[in-house]
């Protein structure tokens, strides 16, 4: 699963984290994903998913030390096995923290982990949030996590799911240079191949029930997975949605490595 949980703004009203993370809780626990990638986590959220969310590790550092900080947390269920992680920033700098690219407003980033399964198979899990202003931010940022997954895969070559808030509908330049294999000699596909007329459906509610809307957040995986079902989460307590962005979920067989 992917899931942006928006950051606890000030100008969200009734909308605010600690009126609808009893939500965002309940979604999770009721899909039980082995893996979820999450963005806009703020310190204070990140405190509550960690006493609240006991059954999963959550790893990743924020985006910066002190003004607008975020992370791009994983979530990973406690059956499986953390064998590597880190955090890189989508700079010149990727190991300094709060680095950032000119042009970007803020520091963006990539939570990776390379996770043994209960079932034997090893995978590399990244999860981002690619920048929401510019075009050519955005394809830095992709360009950046490309050339990560080279350098890792020239290690071991081991299946890889990328997933995150890309800022970029599914006709964007930046998804299909990606998909057509420009940028990796890895070769991904999303999850909402599964069945097509997901592309259609928002990934930005809004905090509301929309059929309209912006396309923005994808499952990448690579060659070795199966995509077994895919589907966009439209849950919520009498109206009131967990975030402004729907979750995306998807059951993935990954092949033994």
């Amino acid at each position: 699963m992917t899931f942006n949980l928006r950051s606890d703004s000030i100008f969200d009203g009734k909308n605010r984290w600690h009126k609808r993370n009893h939500i965002v809780f309940d979604v999770i626990k009721k899909y039980n994903c082995d893996i979820i990638g999450l963005q806009e986590v703020t310190n204070k959220m990140y405190k509550d998913i960690e006493e609240q969310l006991s059954d999963y590790y959550i790893i990743g550092q924020p985006r910066c030390k002190r003004f607008f900080v975020e992370h791009n947390n994983i979530l990973i269920s406690k059956r499986h096995e953390i064998l590597e992680e880190e955090t890189f920033w989508l700079s010149n700098q990727p190991k300094k923290v709060g680095s950032s690219i000119w042009y970007s407003v803020f520091p963006r980033i990539c939570t990776t982990a390379k996770v043994r399964l209960d079932s034997g198979e090893l995978v590399r899990i990244y999860n981002t949030h690619l920048d929401v202003y510019l075009s050519p931010a955005r394809g830095y940022g992709l360009k950046k996590i490309s050339e990560y997954i080279e350098r890792q895969q020239e290690i071991d070559q081991i299946p890889v799911v990328l997933m995150g808030d890309f800022n970029a509908t599914p006709n964007h330049r930046i998804i299909k240079t990606f998909t057509e294999g420009e940028l990796s000699h890895k070769r991904f596909v999303a999850v909402q191949e599964y069945d097509k007329s997901i592309y259609n459906k928002p990934t930005m509610g809004r905090f509301k029930d929309s059929e309209k809307g912006m396309h923005l957040d994808y499952i990448f995986v690579s060659e070795e997975c199966a995509v077994l079902h895919a589907e966009i989460i439209k849950d919520n307590v009498n109206g009131q949605y967990p975030s402004d962005h729907y979750p995306l979920l998807a059951h993935v067989h990954v092949t033994l490595s």
